[in-house]
């Protein structure tokens, strides 16, 4: 058995020096294409694929969100969203989107700018310990009353 099992994962076709890399424009176009799948688990999976070329895809993913059918906006929101700040490009358009008629593509664009829009850490500043107050004043002897 495990004859076979060291078989199949030579078989297995691995990455060369040939294999078109990751930032082609004919793969990012493809994928694009690919996000109009009716298969929402699709979509998803193309979308992770375009966020992980990152920046390369961004121009088309902008051109994308302005394409007629919601699937492709809807992907190309969710895609730019998981690209993160590298993304920042296509604010102007992803607020433009925040009106679109489907609730979908408002809801990723909204996703999308809320992962794209971070803002720096600002420097953490010491906190001044309390003023210290003043003792309270001991109970009267003998108790409540």
């Amino acid at each position: 058995m495990r004859s076979s099992i060291v078989l199949i994962l030579l078989l297995v076709p691995t990455a060369s020096a040939t294999d078109p890399p990751a930032n082609d424009a004919k793969l990012i176009d493809a994928l694009i294409e690919a996000l109009d799948d009716p298969d929402g688990e699709v979509r998803l999976n193309v979308a992770t694929a375009l966020a992980n070329i990152g920046e390369t895809a961004v121009p088309n993913l902008i051109d994308a969100l302005a394409f007629e059918k919601k699937e492709r906006r809807i992907g190309a929101a969710l895609a730019l969203g998981r690209i993160g700040p590298p993304a920042r490009a296509a604010i102007p358009k992803l607020l433009h989107t925040l009106k679109d008629a489907d609730d979908v593509v408002r809801r990723e664009s909204s996703y999308a700018l809320s992962r794209i829009v971070i803002r720096e850490a600002a420097p953490v500043t010491p906190v001044e310990p309390w003023p210290h107050l003043p003792p309270l004043d001991p109970p009267p002897s003998g108790g409540p009353r």
